[in-house]
């Protein structure tokens, strides 16, 4: 926990000082530094030594089936592996990595001012959902990145192409098939306003009211769908997260209600960015009784990274945008030790490990 605080609060202020023209180099430095230390992690995250023994396991077998309906990792992750397969388990990690930290060098570039930089760095590090959680679930990192390069596309109301870019996703990790009807949402040009904001709260507390038949919903969709694989989820434990219970819950609702509330002060590309960030609230309420739910949200939440930066930067009262942003700030950093206290996370990441650790490539 330590070296993530250290690494994160280095990136931060690196990230900071990238708002200067003769440090313009910080916010790439930034970037650099969460790369390595993501790049040379090992043992780092819940699922990490499963990876590495499916690694050994799918590269044994000589001919491998990849339209087996009982598999249930992806071809396309497979596939990797077998590609991998020279190199070793280190070197995919190392690749997945640069892949995955440039795609969010590329979308805070691309959305966000220069002088937001910093705090789309301390997003990315410090809420548990993003690096933390996303260095555990290698697959669907993979995925949510790619579905994040379809956004341009939906905004170019290119709806073929960014369904492509989806699909392609979904080789890695088919719940994001599940994410096809919002490469329509650049055809949606209504603004949200205090309008948005009511039928926000209310879709929240209707999904909250009546959230076992929704799920059911779900779950029947993954079936017709092809997803029944991902089943096992839906009995797995509630989110740990306690920002989900008590003044956190309210946290989200009010801050799924800025975010409605702000978008009608964004041009219509930034829209589209909290439009699809205010979606991912929704899926909060039935976060609370299905972990692969509170998965799919999180190809939705990624935007968040931007979302934030933007709306603080166009609220016009010092006092509402520094206040805001301080609770912001202090719910993620809550958050952040809440995840390294969790019974679910700690022994996995209390504990930073490298690859030089080990007594040989893998």
């Amino acid at each position: 926990m330590i070296e993530t605080i250290v690494i994160g609060l280095i990136c931060v202020c690196l990230a900071y000082l990238g708002r200067y023209r003769r440090l313009s180099w910080g916010f790439g430095a930034a970037m650099t530094i969460l790369f390595v230390f993501l790049a040379i992690r090992y043992e780092w995250g819940n699922d990490y030594r499963q990876y590495i023994d499916k690694f050994i396991v799918y590269n044994s077998i000589d001919e491998f089936n990849y339209s087996d309906p009982n598999e249930r990792w992806e071809v396309g992750w497979i596939f990797l592996y077998r590609i991998f397969k020279p190199f070793g388990f280190f070197s995919l990690v190392i690749v997945l990595t640069a892949f995955e930290i440039s795609v969010y060098y590329w979308f805070i570039k691309k959305y966000i001012p220069k002088e937001w930089y910093w705090f789309a760095v301390f997003i990315y590090v410090f809420n548990p959902n993003f690096m933390l959680t996303q260095s555990s679930m290698m697959r669907q990192t993979l995925a949510m990145c790619i579905v994040l390069l379809s956004i341009p596309y939906i905004y170019k109301k290119k709806v073929i192409i960014a369904a492509l870019f989806i699909l392609f996703a979904s080789l890695f990790h088919s719940s994001a098939k599940i994410l096809l009807p919002i490469v329509f949402l650049g055809f949606v040009n209504w603004r949200m306003g205090k309008k948005g904001v009511i039928i926000g709260v209310v879709l929240f507390f209707a999904i909250l009211l009546f959230k076992n038949i929704v799920t059911s919903i779900i779950e029947n969709t993954l079936s017709v769908t092809g997803l029944g694989k991902y089943t096992y989820y839906l009995e797995e434990g509630k989110e740990e997260s306690k920002l989900e219970s008590g003044i956190g819950f309210v946290y989200q609702i009010i801050i799924m209600s800025m975010i409605l509330y702000y978008e009608k002060r964004q041009d219509r590309k930034d829209g589209l960015i909290f439009k699809i960030t205010a979606l991912s609230f929704l899926f909060v309420p039935l976060g609370f009784i299905a972990q692969l739910i509170a998965r799919i949200g999180m190809y939705l939440q990624v935007s968040m990274i931007a979302t934030y930066p933007l709306m603080i930067r166009t609220i016009n009262n010092r006092i509402v945008r520094a206040g805001t942003l301080f609770i912001i700030m202090f719910f993620t950093i809550y958050d952040f030790f809440s995840f390294f206290n969790s019974e679910i996370w700690r022994d996995s990441f209390i504990e930073y490990h490298t690859i030089f650790e080990s007594f040989i490539w893998r």
